[in-house]
């Protein structure tokens, strides 16, 4: 579209009137930020007091690394909601180059099972899974965002708390540092392969409309 001076000039000054849903939306992703920057210090509270842990019974030891698991996802959770981080990974990151090897991994780990599983009980609301994807062809790109927001926010917390299962496994305590890695490769590594297995279909999808409009 072409404008003249008289409207350039009209642009320039014009204000800007953020959008009546962005306004909508500000509260909410303050908040979001407001509950990520709290579990910030309260991870940072729990983990810095963990070598207190030694004597740890095995019920407390599995209540305490399931906290310890939510307060770092969410952190990055309450983060990707509010505002676009899965960005901060380059582009070529999220696209999947070894398909064969990610299906072997899907495969021996069963991250099928894992997908029914939520399907029945996390996502087993048609209105949450419309909200991801309508099913059809105009939605396979909020699909891919989705599924790419999805990983950042488990990829993260799956690397920060495997090295602090490792520390806890060798320095604290043994059992709550396997509940706790146990927790984590269930809570985070899966979703992060079940999202790359996502686009890997989408890339195959996006291929063969390629080729079909060529």
């Amino acid at each position: 579209m072409y404008f003249g001076n008289r409207e350039l000039r009209c642009l320039e000054n014009k204000p800007f009137m953020p959008s009546k849903s962005t306004l909508q939306q500000l509260p909410k992703q303050v908040l979001l930020i407001m509950a990520s920057i709290f579990l910030v210090f309260q991870s940072f509270g729990l983990l810095s007091g963990v070598d207190y842990y030694t004597d740890i019974g095995f019920w407390a030891a599995i209540l305490l690394a399931w906290v310890i698991n939510m307060f770092v996802t969410g952190i990055f959770a309450f983060a990707g909601f509010a505002l676009p981080t899965h960005r901060l990974l380059p582009t070529r990151y999220y696209q999947v180059a070894n398909p064969d090897q990610l299906k072997w991994f899907y495969q021996v780990f069963g991250v099928e099972r894992f997908r029914k599983l939520l399907l029945v009980t996390l996502w087993r609301n048609k209105a949450q899974q419309q909200r991801y994807f309508n099913g059809r062809p105009d939605g396979l790109k909020h699909l891919e965002e989705q599924s790419q927001k999805a990983e950042f926010g488990h990829l993260l917390p799956f690397l920060i708390l495997t090295v602090v299962s490792i520390y806890i496994i060798f320095f604290v305590q043994p059992v709550l540092g396997v509940l706790c890695l146990g927790i984590n490769l269930m809570g985070n590594f899966y979703p992060v392969l079940l999202q790359r297995h996502h686009r890997m279909r989408l890339q195959r999808i996006a291929a063969i409309r390629t080729r079909a409009r060529a």
